[in-house]
Formats: C-alpha cells, structure tokens, sequence
C-alpha cells in the first residue's frame, strides 16, 4: 500500500545503518542526503528531488539504509511498506533507480573537485536547480550550502557574492532565492568563474 505524506523540513525520513522498512519516493521538494563517519558529524553529500527513490537497497536484502535521508524543504513523500529481501517491483525498475542514484551521487561528488570555492558554489546552485527543474533555487541552510561545496559557510556568502557581480546568478523574488542566468540546455556555463 502506497501511502502519501507532507512532512515538514528537518524530518529525517531514513536513519543510516538502522533497518529500512519502507520506500520513499519524493512526490515535491527536496531531500538532503547525509553520511555519517565514526570521526565525525553527519554531511550532506547529495540533494535528490522529485521522482527520486530512497530506501531501495532493502528490496535486494540489503537491510541498513546507507545514509540519513532528511527532508531539506517541505516535502511531499509516497511511501510504501517494504520487507528487505521481498523483490516486489522488477528488478530492471530497482537497477534503474539504484544507477541514477549512483549517477546523483558522483554528480554531487565532482562537485568538490572543481578547483575554486565559487566555482563549487555555483555547481552546487545549478544542481539544486536540477533538483527543482527551475532556474530559481530557494537555498538551504549556509552549512548544508557550505557541505555540499566542501567549503566554510563563510565562503558560501563571498561566492554567492562574487556570482551575482559576474551576473551568473541574481536574487530571486523570495527570501533566500537566487535565479540562475541562462546556460545551454542545462550544461554549467561556458567560462569557468575563478
């Protein structure tokens, strides 16, 4: 049975490494993906969007989630009862899902290796934009900003600063939004921003 949820930002909606009893497909908003480490505090590693599908490691058998899945916004969730092992969907459905989820996961990943602060900043706000197919991105937390970008809060601040006189990006009409210009066909800009 498939039921539907609007959870409030801030719920975590998967522990890591307790047991998954249940799928969790984003209808509308954002997940923040978190990691935990023994030598350290949780970091977001990812943002996922709509149509985006956690939890699916149980219908293979494999019963711990692998990270926190933490709703970022407000969210809209269907979430459906799952026994691990139980293949209920086709495996070509869950392979599917499990290789973009990998794809999402090294797209966020490249992310760090750009090699200024801006330029990371301005990568993380054109996935976010990704996330919410718009070009306008309402931002999250400075510290989940700053996670994501593998940079100081701080920095996050100057970037956003040094985007908006390079005219890359431009404050939105909501509190804490910031429009993306225009690139091609969503490809990052031409001219790398040092």
């Amino acid at each position: 049975m498939v039921r539907e949820h609007a959870v409030p930002a801030g719920t975590t909606l998967l522990h890591q490494d307790e047991p998954v009893r249940r799928l969790v497909t984003v209808k509308v908003g954002l997940l923040a993906l978190r990691r935990r480490v023994p030598e350290g505090p949780a970091r977001t590693i990812a943002v996922i969007g709509p149509g985006r599908t956690v939890g699916l490691r149980a219908l293979v058998g494999q019963d711990a989630a692998a990270l926190d899945a933490h709703a970022l916004t407000p969210v809209r969730v269907c979430l459906r009862p799952v026994v691990p092992g139980a293949l209920e969907v086709p495996v070509p459905a869950v392979l599917s899902e499990l290789t973009r989820l990998a794809e999402t996961l090294a797209d966020w990943a490249a992310i760090g290796r750009l090699p200024t602060a801006t330029q990371r900043v301005e990568a993380v706000l054109r996935r976010l934009a990704v996330a919410v197919q718009s070009p306008c991105v309402q931002l999250p937390q400075r510290q989940v900003l700053a996670e994501l970008a593998a940079c100081a809060p701080e920095t996050v601040s100057r970037a956003l600063g040094a985007l908006a006189r390079a005219g890359r990006v431009r404050r939105g009409p909501r509190r804490n939004a910031w429009v993306l210009a225009e690139t091609t066909h969503g490809s990052t800009p031409q001219r790398p921003l040092a």
